[in-house]
């Protein structure tokens, strides 16, 4: 490994609020060795420190951070690989939810905590922890953005000299540091970054950690993208000249945070850190139910109990904020409303080849493995018969006998399909009075019991 020193010159990645450019190398960023240090591949949750910073709502309650709690290391099944979770330690509740999460005594997930740059804190840490913490991440801003426009710092030396005293403070108590480099993706990457960690590993034996972090959610996945933003090339670096254990924490912003995760766990980290449901700042955290199944997909299941996720959906749900529907894994997305793709559903259960028009099995994440289909202007007949049927079912108990070639399943499609169309107006060229809304469950059966009577109405005039 070469040495590297300090860049005394200030460099800026300022594109004045436009997307920044990704231009790509010539050659993609090589993949490190395996070494204890990148491997076994890791999890760790922030969901109760930076996911709790999500503008969306303004408390997570405390009881609601135990359950979490509790639950995570449900999810982890004892198998080590959600190893750690971070809180805050600056407020009466978070030192209440502090102390019962310790007297829980789970071997997984561990509980970190995390600091300022500031002695004061760690010293604070100690005075609070009583020994029970052994690991604190401690914020060390490392793009010169930060150190001269938000730190006011004179010098990125100086910054060097102003992280290190808590970080040695921590050392001196028996608590490991993991330094967290913030906005890294905008960082000097030689003559900041490497030199930094560099002289934090000769400071600390060794024995500090690093969390790389992707704060505004500029990184790339793609391995020919470049410093600082190019995660591959980033981490494959950093690796290469620190030998540093390495942790990545990703923002959605262009919609890359799984995507970077995975991608610096291939590149060198040894853990990625997430939160559930992606909660955080602006559109928030990697999540965590999409790096457990990414996981799976590429390192196999090492035993998780997923079907502890939906119930971690349902306590954040009732507890804290509302789940967008559309989000992966855990919103409202074992649900159809194409003719198609309704069809297709129903057939799943016969197919040889498995589900036809979901990409897993919703019992895998503790869900409702049936069809919920929407009935609305794009339903299809086998859509309105799965409604039916199961409506009847829920009224009488009796499996229901609709079929596509059902006269009144018929009647429903042509009157769905006819409010959907409205009616034309001649003196403004134009489709007025077209509904708007989905077609609930009662209203598709009382359309086709309708149809039922004027049937048998008919045959009896």
């Amino acid at each position: 490994m070469a040495e590297y020193h300090i860049d005394p010159e200030i460099r800026y990645y300022n594109y004045a609020g436009r997307f920044p450019p990704l231009p790509m190398e010539d050659k993609p960023a090589p993949i490190p060795s395996v070494t204890d240090k990148t491997h076994p591949k890791l999890i760790t949750d922030t969901t109760l420190r930076d996911g709790a910073q999500d503008p969306h709502f303004a408390l997570f309650p405390v009881d609601a951070r135990l359950r979490y709690f509790d639950l995570l290391h449900e999810l982890d099944n004892g198998t080590g690989i959600i190893e750690q979770i971070e809180v805050f330690i600056y407020q009466q509740r978070d030192l209440w939810a502090l102390e019962r999460l310790l007297e829980r005594e789970y071997a997984f997930p561990q509980v970190t905590t995390w600091t300022r740059a500031i002695p004061k804190d760690i010293r604070d840490l100690v005075d609070v922890s009583r020994g029970s913490i052994k690991e604190t991440g401690m914020l060390a801003s490392s793009s010169d953005h930060h150190i001269f426009d938000k730190l006011k710092y004179r010098s990125k030396a100086e910054a060097v000299e102003k992280y290190l005293a808590p970080i040695l403070t921590a050392c001196e108590n028996g608590i490991r540091p993991r330094i967290h480099l913030e906005d890294t993706t905008k960082a000097d990457i030689h003559g900041f970054v490497i030199p930094f960690m560099q002289r934090v590993l000769d400071e600390t034996d060794n024995w500090a950690k690093f969390r790389i972090c992707d704060t505004i959610g500029w990184g790339s996945p793609d391995p020919y993208a470049p410093l600082p933003v190019g995660i591959p090339r980033l981490i494959s670096t950093l690796v290469r000249e620190t030998g540093a254990e390495l942790e990545f924490h990703g923002h959605n912003d262009f919609g890359m945070a799984t995507a970077n995760s995975m991608a610096a766990l291939r590149y060198g980290c040894r853990r990625v850190n997430v939160a559930f449901a992606g909660l955080g700042e602006r559109t928030g955290n990697t999540a965590l139910e999409q790096v457990m199944a990414s996981y799976i997909r590429e390192y196999g299941d090492p035993g998780f109990r997923l079907d502890v996720v939906a119930r971690i959906r349902d306590l954040i749900t009732t507890e804290v904020c509302t789940i967008p529907p559309k989000q992966p894994i855990i919103g409202e997305v074992f649900s159809t409303q194409a003719g198609i793709h309704q069809t297709g559903v129903r057939r799943s259960d016969d197919a040889g080849g498995g589900p036809i028009y979901l990409p897993f099995d919703a019992a895998m994440v503790g869900d409702e493995a049936v069809e919920q289909h929407r009935i609305g202007a794009l339903s299809g007949m086998d859509g309105i018969v799965s409604v039916l049927n199961r409506k009847v079912k829920e009224e009488t108990g009796q499996e229901g006998t609709y079929s596509t070639v059902s006269r009144a399943v018929k009647h429903v499609y042509d009157h769905i399909q006819a409010s959907y169309d409205g009616s034309y107006d001649r003196d403004s060229d134009t489709l007025v009075g077209q509904r708007r809304t989905f077609f609930s469950a009662e209203e598709i059966l009382a359309l086709a019991r309708e149809a039922e009577d004027d049937r048998r109405g008919s045959a009896g005039s």
